[in-house]
């Protein structure tokens, strides 16, 4: 092994830009076929439906804790960026991940290159076109490794260039080389491999690192264990990896990781498949036959250790490797343990690595075959070949969620979790099709979507969410009391969720049972009352509950309710108005005057509809009019601007020319009350018998209305 190195001008000379484009177009050719795709799993709550991305705060507020799915501040700002550019148009946003990946594949290749790995572009281009990353390059939602990858090789790269550097030029490079890994860690923690990775890179060059440059990687160190630690409590307490799916003990995890080893290196080195959801491992500590992966991995680490003097390349690899998949080995709890140990983008980090060992053993066969140069040429060009069509066949699956829940069910028939979104992807369907009045469509998809609920809950009978799916399909298709059969269930196993008592609410309410489903609303109410993070369940109840209060007569619940929906949304117009209109249904008439004219003064893209505006503000002119209580002069103006906005909404509706004049009139415009006996005359003569009752007790009340009088 030399020790020289690559100086930046060898860099630049013709073979390597040759090797770097090459790098970078295979890349660009094996997942170019992914810019056609859509949006998948997870991808609404990251992009499509994060308010953070709509707030013109959001590139603040994706640095506070809890704001987003996961804390990845630099992936949520660049998609904040690309939403303000593109919005949800997924084009961009595929884009931008088939670029970071190869550029990722022309880092890789630089930095083998200046450690002088042999073979550095076979390797680089393996990377640039390997299946194992169409998961990450193709599910828009994985940005986090992308993006991770890129600035966490260009912060080894800048490091290593670093340690040629002369000593009193070294800070500059170790300060840059240092922010990169801690944007690499914002983008995702399993950036956490650059840290021993640094080390194994001066082990590389050298058997005897300076004592200053592994100091030099101690912050790496500290920064890296800080934010891998956060994220792992941020799985847990934000992202719910808890649960009986992750009780494992020591024993459970050390047989998990060498059984997650040996499944990604094989993975990697025949990867014939990519499965989304790969089936789950089962762990069983007492059965010495499940032991074996992890001695493999253990025997393995220990030969590389004896040949450290012959050479360090196998126990460096093995470090690598090892480094690359920490945080996917099982030691971390994750949400995705609940269906699957192993995924594709777990092992992005580690795929480098893997190149690297496939093209040794590679070179391994090619010499003991007494191979000539040509053809080990030609069958790595085979090889390259094979790896970029195996790549393009694995991606079209990533068109849509429909595609994938599909193409991963047919791979996996134990996928639960693919069955119950499959489910929920139809019953959106079906939904669709019912508002758009195909009842047909709807009862097919409904249909479709309850035998893949119903497949999910035979793999999976303790998953709440596959009950609910099927209370759903059967909702859909008339199915009532099977529905509240499911949603029971459902509450069975997870009790204090709110929107299952409001689902069982509704259920109950359209079987007929009125007074069952007002106590499963009431429930749902209250347990989202107990927690912000239910704030919208909260309402979704208490509109139901204000509902059935009004239709049996009960003022007091109405409004009850009322106050309470202003309170937790003040920004509800619906809400407000309501409150103004049962105030005056209960004999309060000032109060809910102000409540009414207080609504009708939002703008009307905030109520539900523009026909609840004009509901809203018809009702607060007409109880403002009628009232035997003097309007002041803020509230006059408020009217009037109310009156005017109705009257460009509806210009040819004698009540808002009505409303107008009878404000004019208020005002002291002398014009308006002969108009008002004119309008009252052509609304009696049109039939408007009600609307000109009500505009001549106006004119009786006020007759001899001054300027600024009642």
């Amino acid at each position: 092994m030399s020790s020289s190195v690559p100086s930046a001008s060898h860099l630049l000379r013709r073979p390597f830009v040759h090797a770097t484009l090459l790098v970078a177009l295979l890349a660009l050719a094996a997942h170019g076929r992914s810019l056609g795709c859509g949006w998948i799993w997870d991808d609404d709550s990251y992009i499509t439906e994060n308010p953070v991305l709509r707030s013109p705060s959001g590139f603040i507020d994706v640095f506070v804790p809890g704001s987003t799915p996961q804390y990845y501040p630099l992936v949520f700002l660049g998609f904040w960026v690309e939403f303000a550019l593109v919005g949800v148009e997924p084009f961009l946003y595929h884009l931008v991940n088939v670029l970071m990946h190869a550029t990722s594949g022309v880092l890789l290749l630089a930095l083998l290159r200046r450690l002088e790995v042999p073979a550095a572009a076979w390797i680089a281009a393996i990377f640039a076109v390997h299946p194992m990353g169409v998961e990450s390059v193709a599910w828009v939602t994985e940005r986090k490794n992308t993006q991770s990858m890129l600035l966490a090789l260009a912060s080894m790269l800048v490091f290593v260039r670093m340690l040629d550097a002369p000593g009193g030029r070294r800070a500059a490079p170790w300060i840059a080389s240092f922010l990169l890994f801690v944007a690499a860690l914002l983008s995702k923690t399993t950036a956490i491999f650059v840290a021993p990775c640094l080390v194994l890179c001066m082990l590389w060059r050298s058997a005897r690192p300076s004592p200053t440059a592994l100091l030099a990687t101690a912050p790496f160190f500290a920064v890296g264990l800080a934010l891998g630690l956060f994220t792992a409590f941020m799985e847990k307490t934000h992202v719910g990896a808890v649960g009986d799916e992750f009780t494992l003990g020591v024993a459970d995890r050390l047989q998990l990781a060498g059984k997650t080893t040996v499944f990604y290196i094989a993975r990697f080195l025949v990867p014939l498949e990519q499965v989304f959801i790969y089936p789950r491992f089962t762990i069983d500590a007492s059965s010495p036959a499940s032991w074996i992966p992890t001695a493999t991995c253990v025997c393995v680490a220990v030969l590389a250790f004896m040949r450290w003097r012959v050479t360090r390349a196998p126990l460096l690899v093995s470090l690598w490797i090892g480094a690359g998949l920490f945080p996917a080995l099982g030691f971390f709890d994750v949400w995705p343990f609940r269906y699957s140990f192993v995924a594709d983008h777990f092992a992005y980090a580690a795929m480098p690595a893997f190149a690297l060992v496939a093209v040794w053993i590679g070179t391994r066969v090619a010499d003991l075959a007494r191979l000539p140069m040509n053809a080990r040429k030609a069958a790595g060009v085979a090889a390259i070949a094979a790896l970029l069509a195996l790549s393009l066949r694995a991606t079209p699956k990533y068109d849509s969620e429909e595609t994938l829940w599909r193409a991963t069910i047919a791979q996996n028939p134990k996928a639960w979790m693919a069955a119950n979104n499959l489910a929920t992807t139809l019953l959106e369907d079906a939904a669709r099709a019912q508002a758009a009045g195909d009842l047909d469509a709807m009862r097919g998809f409904a249909t479709e979507a309850l035998e893949f609920a119903r497949m999910a809950g035979a793999e999976k009978p303790d998953e709440f969410t596959n009950a609910v799916s099927r209370s759903e399909a059967l909702r859909l298709l008339g199915r009532v009391d099977e529905a509240i059969v499911e949603i029971e269930v459902a509450i069975a196993l997870r009790p204090d969720l709110p929107d299952l008592h409001w689902s069982h609410g509704r259920l109950l309410e359209t079987g007929g049972d009125t007074a069952a489903a007002l106590e499963a609303f009431t429930r749902a109410a209250e347990r989202a009352k107990a927690s912000p993070r239910y704030a919208r369940d909260e309402r979704d109840a208490r509109r139901d509950l204000l509902r059935l209060a009004v239709a049996r007569g009960d003022l007091g619940a109405a409004l009850e309710q009322c106050e309470r929906l202003v309170v937790l949304d003040p920004a509800d117009f619906d809400a407000r108005a309501n409150l103004g209109s049962i105030l005056v249904a209960m004999g309060r008439p000032v109060e809910g005057r102000r409540a009414l004219i207080a609504a009708a003064a939002g703008a009307t893209e905030s109520f539900s509809a523009p026909s609840v505006w004009v509901a809203t503000a018809a009702r607060a002119l007409r109880s403002s009019l009628a009232s035997d209580d003097p309007l002041q002069e803020p509230e006059r103006a408020t009217l009037a601007n109310i009156a005017r906005r109705l009257a460009a909404a509806a210009p040819n509706d004698p009540f808002a020319r009505y409303t107008m004049l009878a404000l004019a009139h208020l005002a002291g415009d002398t014009r308006a009350a002969p108009e008002l006996v004119r309008l009252e005359e052509a609304v009696r003569a049109g039939g408007g018998g009600a609307l000109a009752d009500e505009i001549a007790a106006f004119l009786a009340r006020h007759a001899a209305a001054a300027p600024g009088t009642r």
